[in-house]
Formats: C-alpha cells, structure tokens, sequence
C-alpha cells in the first residue's frame, strides 16, 4: 500500500525526498500569492465610466486614501489613473475633453480638435435626454458650439455685465463661461468636467 502511494507521489512530483516536497510546496505557495497579486492588480485597467467618476470624486474633495479603499487598490494606481485621464486622445490635435456628467456618471465624452473645429464623441448612456447632444449621433462644430452656450446663462440675460465682470471675464465666451460654472445649470444634475491634455 505504502509503496503504491510512493509510486503515486513519484509520478506526481518526481521525487519522494521529504525536503524537495516541501520545497515544492513553498514555490506552489509562492506562485499562487504572486498570482492573486497579479489578479488584484488587473483591478489597474478602469473602465472610462470608473476613470471618470474617480476624477470627479478627486475634483469635489475625496482624498487618494479615500478613493483606493473604494476601487479596492493602492493609491499609485489611484495617482496613476488620475494621470491616465489627462491622456485621452492620440490625436496631437485633440488638446482637450469634456466628460458630460450626470452627478458622478459619464454620460458623453467630447474630444475636442480646436484648430480644425472637429468633434468626436462617445456616448455612455442610453437615455437620449443625458447625452450631450442627445439624438446626434455624429455632431458638428455647430453643434457643439450650440451644446455650450446651452450651458450657460442667456446672453441677454439682464445684467449679463455684471455676472461677466463677477467671472472676471472680459467678454460673453460660452467655452470661458463653462470653465469658470462646469455647465452647471439650475433644475438639473449635469456637469462639464474638463480635462486637458498633458503635455
């Protein structure tokens, strides 16, 4: 019986020696903890919606510390998603995006190509009235320009001066008015969270 089982673990492992065994059983210990590492790890590769939601948690004041408890990682890989946010297009063009927020959910991401006056978008939801430009599937610079001023108060709103002047802009400029307000608008929950492109 007992020389069956030594056969057994022969075949099995090659040797019976009680120390090579033992050795055998450290490495297999060893390569199964540097597996559930390299298995953590992946937790690295964010969905855009994560990456996005994570910026705009930092934004609004949630600490490094804070955010990896929540993803479940460290916080390099916080600090290193953060980064990866600001390089959002191959494009050497594509200078700068607009994620469209709805409260901490992206909804559309707009890379923006200023000097040709092209757009290109993703959208990230379903629901047509929290997209940016809702049934639009391939928007225009007008478009665009339209989607912005939209996200700002009425440029013959009375006293349009004033709240110029409060902004400290020197003129009505829908792409300065959204940089200073995030698009932000009364009656709903939608934001621009603009990222531009590090160098």
């Amino acid at each position: 019986m007992g020389t069956t089982f030594e056969n057994e673990i022969l075949e099995i492992f090659g040797t019976t020696d009680l120390e090579q065994l033992k050795k055998i059983s450290r490495d297999v210990a060893s390569y199964n903890q540097k597996k559930q590492r390299n298995i953590s790890g992946r937790k690295n590769s964010f969905t855009e919606i994560q990456a996005a939601e994570m910026v705009a948690l930092y934004s609004q004041g949630e600490s490094i510390s804070d955010l990896a408890r929540k993803y479940q990682v460290s916080r390099q890989t916080i600090y290193n998603q953060l980064k990866r946010a600001h390089r959002f297009s191959e494009d050497p063009d594509v200078k700068m995006r607009m994620n469209f927020m709805n409260h901490n959910d992206l909804c559309t991401t707009i890379d923006i190509d200023f000097r040709h006056e092209k757009i290109t978008i993703h959208n990230y939801t379903e629901q047509i009235l929290l997209r940016a430009f809702g049934v639009i599937e391939n928007p225009d610079w007008k478009d665009f320009e339209y989607f912005l001023e939209d996200r700002c108060f009425p440029r013959t709103r009375d006293h349009a001066k004033e709240i110029l002047r409060e902004m400290n802009l020197p003129f009505y400029d829908p792409l300065l008015i959204v940089e200073k307000t995030q698009g932000r608008m009364e009656g709903d929950h939608q934001w621009i969270m603009i990222l531009k492109k590090e160098q």
